[in-house]
Formats: structure tokens, sequence, C-alpha cells
């Protein structure tokens, strides 16, 4: 490969990225930051183990399928009954990744779960939310399995 072969694939590989970033940019929407901001919310009421300020970020009518396949929980009070089984557990959650598209998201988190101190487990999830016209949660989905806990 010639000096000038190299130069012009790199030329083409920054075009590549400033074309595949424009693009994704486009999908992002107006929302992206209010969407970031709302999972990071979320995550940090598990950590706080703050029932009532989650169930403040999800619309009355939302939908939670935790995990996938399992049948949707619908409503507050589905949900909070839901968070409150599990309310005596210590969480910590740390957030990985998101990605934005529109006026939804998938994001993967770690959540490490501690009983007490010697029974504990960390779950690697991969969330995604759909969100309403007034900013919050309409339909939420886990995906998580037997291989994503350590």
């Amino acid at each position: 490969m010639s000096a000038a072969n190299s130069a012009e694939d790199r030329g083409a590989a920054a075009t590549v990225r400033e074309s595949l970033l424009a693009h994704a940019a486009a999908r992002e929407g107006p929302r992206r930051g209010m969407i970031e901001q709302l999972v990071r919310s979320y995550l940090d009421s598990i950590s706080r183990g703050d029932i009532e300020g989650r169930l403040a970020l999800f619309a009355p009518d939302a939908t939670f399928e935790d995990p996938v396949g399992a049948a949707p929980m619908v409503g507050h009070e589905a949900l909070r009954a839901f968070w409150t089984a599990g309310a005596g557990l210590e969480v910590r959650t740390r957030l990985e990744l998101i990605v934005v598209g529109g006026d939804e998201a998938a994001y993967v988190f770690t959540a490490e779960i501690v009983g007490n101190p010697d029974d504990r487990v960390t779950i690697r999830t991969i969330e995604t939310i759909e969100v309403d016209d007034n900013g919050l949660i309409s339909r939420m989905r886990a995906y998580f399995d037997r291989n994503t806990m350590a």
C-alpha cells in the first residue's frame, strides 16, 4: 500500500465516521438530555431505595416487563407492589451505556444486590424505555438471565 492510498483510506474513514455521527445525532431527537436524566434518576432511585421517587418517573398506566417474557406489570399500584417486595435489599447501580433514539432509550447497567454480607449478587441488565409526551416512562423492559449474574 502506498502512502497516498493510506492517506486516502484515513480520509474515507473520517468521512464514514462523520456520516455515522450525523446520522446518529439526527435520530436522537430534541429530548436526548431529558431522557438521559430520566434514566439516571431511575437508577439513582433504586440505589436510594426511593420507591415513590421511582414511581414519579412512570406514567400512571406504564407497563414494565421484568424480565422480558414475564407478564407485564401495569400501573403504579403493580409497580409499587413489585418494588416493595425487594425493599429490604441494599442495591447499588452503575450506568454503563445509554443509547437514545427519538423517544426511546436502551441502556446497560450493573446492579449489586446485597441481602446480607454473605448473600450478594451482581446483575448486568439491559433495559429499554419508551417515554411519553409528558416526559414519563410509558414502557420499560428488562433483559437479564442467569448468564448476566455473578
